[in-house]
């Protein structure tokens, strides 16, 4: 099932460095991050595997950034695209994680990067990666749930894993996503055209 959600996620990041570098033609190559709450992972244009290192709860911005240099120092890259566990308004996040360090609201992430940075939700990056057209709902298990639908290319994280749940907690306090899925044996999500198991559910009309 590890195996399966990694492979997963590597192929999101694939997919939306070509969604980035076809919208965006005079960037030569995208460095695409994925900040999650066990793992951070990298992966740029032209490079045939994706990278990754632990993140957690001590994870600020800036030893991410360090992190992700230090990973990628062998690779070339134009630009940078985040993928954020949490809410982002108008390309910056508006609301610290719940399972990293803080001080990523204010991080100006373009000049640790010394490059363009854009910074999305990461449920609706890994989203737009495998959008294909019409109306998708995303729904990804990984540390929490990640939730996003794209209606006719216009892409809206919905945050579906922070909703109120019961006795003041929200859903994201609930540990029961990696769980259930372990209960499950992975019977609930339909397999991928190689045969692994997805790790995420999508709808499509």
């Amino acid at each position: 099932m590890v195996a399966a959600m990694w492979q997963e996620q590597s192929d999101a990041l694939r997919s939306t460095l070509k969604v980035a570098t076809g919208r965006r033609p005079r960037v030569k190559s995208v460095l695409v991050i994925d900040v999650g709450g066990t793992s951070v992972k990298i992966l740029a244009i032209g490079q045939p595997e994706s990278r990754s290192f632990r993140s957690g709860s001590k994870l600020t911005p800036r030893r991410m950034v360090s992190g992700v240099k230090k990973l990628a120092a062998d690779w070339t890259y134009d630009a940078v695209s985040i993928g954020y566990p949490g809410p982002v308004l108008s390309g910056r996040p508006s609301a610290e994680p719940v399972n990293l360090g803080r001080g990523w609201i204010a991080f100006d992430f373009a000049q640790a990067f010394g490059r363009p940075v854009k910074v999305m939700n990461d449920a609706a990056m890994q989203a737009l990666g495998s959008y294909k057209g019409g109306k998708m709902l995303f729904l990804g298990l990984g540390t929490g749930l990640g939730t996003a639908l794209i209606d006719n290319g216009v892409v809206k994280a919905m945050e579906l894993g922070h909703l109120p749940y019961k006795k003041g907690r929200t859903t994201s306090d609930v540990p029961a996503w990696s769980a259930a899925v372990r209960r499950s044996g992975g019977v609930m999500w339909p397999t991928s055209s190689s045969g692994s198991r997805r790790p995420c559910g999508r709808m499509t009309r």
